[in-house]
């Protein structure tokens, strides 16, 4: 398993990014409309207060005028409250005491807008006429003469849309402008989680130290110390694991040692049958195996110290690995490097390829063939690849073959199922990706391993 430092993904779970941008964006859109609605109520009470008040004014100078000079003074009227200096649609009428329409201007309607009785003196209302809603000011005089001096609704109406269009588009300007600050402050204000998640990824079974929490804030200081906490304690069990296993297999050559050399003593004095004897020795040179398998993998569990590669000559490695092998016919070892030397730490590759080579004879029929090859790789790397020409492993369970312990079943032979689990972490170490294939011609099993350039 390798370890490398990952990025927050995007779109996996929900994002806090945007739970913040969409908070900003929904609470300012609400004030807005809010002030918005308060802009206009207040607009519309204070145009309503001046077109009120051209109203009655309107109704005095029609009044007056009229009661002045006649009927006929009401065209003037008309005009002075068409063409003064408010520039209203104002209509008025000269109403008598009995409801009659005196005298009214071009565009107000035949009938009273309110029936004299029904309204005071100096009084507004809204009525409709003629389909159409007015804001109606009424005045009395003498004589039990009225003027009604009316405006259009839809007039101040058209007003306040004006004002709420004109509003509208500086508010939405300001609203984009908003939410691009909002989303580039607060993609600002994260980047200490990112770079948090960052120091955190970093983190390996070859360091756990305690997480650099310099120039974090302080919400997130908790989070860390926990976690420094839990990274202290893995680290103890860890270590506790390591200790355990080393000093248990470590007491246990030992007494195996000796064991073996009881068992070899009695093979030459003891008149017992020489198979249960040879049985007794291969069971302890087996717990042995794997006491030793044990001790390997325990030297090779997580190190703070980093691995020291340098570039292996494949071709003396070999060499120096040859006299630990079966010779000929038992075993046949072939040769095709291709690329001379691997950058990887030299004991390491040694075991990884003894452990190889040894799985491929053991579990392999009599003159088995064992491949070593080793190619380039794009971008600098050193693809080596151990194939034999065996019964190989069905590919239903090539997925488990790193795994500590696990053996194929039905292959007849003794083991520990140590070996490749071995290959496995030393392969995990050099960050090289291990896989399962087939081997030489199709028959048997590969092993390729892909290292990094160095």
């Amino acid at each position: 398993m390798t370890w490398a430092p990952h990025r927050l993904r995007r779109g996996q779970g929900w994002s806090l990014r945007r739970r913040l941008l969409l908070t900003v964006m929904g609470v300012s859109i609400s004030l807005w409309l809010v002030s918005l609605g308060i802009v206009i109520g207040v607009a519309w009470f204070a145009t309503s207060e001046v077109y009120d008040d051209a109203l009655e004014e309107g109704s005095r100078l029609v009044l007056q005028l009229g009661a002045a000079s006649g009927q006929g003074a009401g065209a003037d009227a008309l005009r002075a409250g068409r063409g003064g200096a408010l520039k209203l649609r104002l209509v008025y009428q000269l109403v008598a005491a009995d409801g009659r329409v005196l005298q009214r201007g071009e565009d107000a309607p035949e009938a009273a807008f309110v029936p004299p009785a029904e309204l005071r003196s100096d009084d507004y209302a809204t009525v409709r006429a003629d389909g159409e809603l007015w804001r109606v000011h009424m005045r009395r005089g003498e004589g039990g003469l009225s003027a009604q001096v009316a405006q259009p609704m839809q007039e101040r109406l058209e007003l306040l849309e004006d004002m709420a269009e004109n509003l509208a588009w500086p508010a939405l300007l300001l609203l984009a402008v908003l939410g691009l600050l909002s989303w580039v402050l607060i993609r600002r204000l994260l980047r200490p989680l990112e770079e948090a998640a960052t120091r955190i990824a970093a983190k390996s079974p070859q360091d756990l130290s305690a997480v650099d929490a310099q120039g974090l804030p302080r919400e997130l200081r908790p989070i860390v110390d926990a976690l420094d906490a839990l990274l202290m304690r893995l680290g103890q069990a860890l270590e506790s694991e390591r200790r355990f296993t080393a000093d248990a297999a470590h007491e246990l050559r030992t007494p195996l040692a000796a064991l073996r050399m009881r068992v070899q003593l009695a093979q030459r004095e003891s008149r017992l049958p020489d198979a249960h004897l040879a049985q007794l020795r291969a069971d302890v040179d087996r717990c042995t195996a794997l006491v030793e398998s044990l001790l390997a993998l325990t030297r090779l569990e997580p190190q703070a110290q980093p691995l020291l590669r340098e570039p292996v000559d494949l071709a003396e490695l070999l060499d120096t690995l040859a006299p630990a092998l079966p010779p000929p016919p038992a075993a046949h070892l072939q040769r095709a490097l291709a690329v001379a030397r691997v950058p990887a730490v030299p004991t390491l590759l040694a075991s990884a390829l003894r452990n190889l080579i040894a799985n491929a004879v053991h579990y392999g029929p009599p003159g088995v063939t064992v491949r070593v090859e080793s190619g380039a790789l794009p971008g600098g790397g050193v693809r080596i690849a151990v194939r034999d020409d065996g019964p190989g492993v069905p590919p239903d369970q090539r997925a488990r073959l790193g795994e500590r312990f696990f053996r194929v079943l039905g292959t007849g032979r003794p083991g520990n199922g140590l070996g490749l689990s071995i290959v496995a972490r030393i392969a995990a170490l050099h960050g090289a990706p291990l896989r399962f294939e087939e081997g030489i011609d199709g028959h048997g099993l590969g092993v390729v391993l892909d290292f990094p350039p160095g």
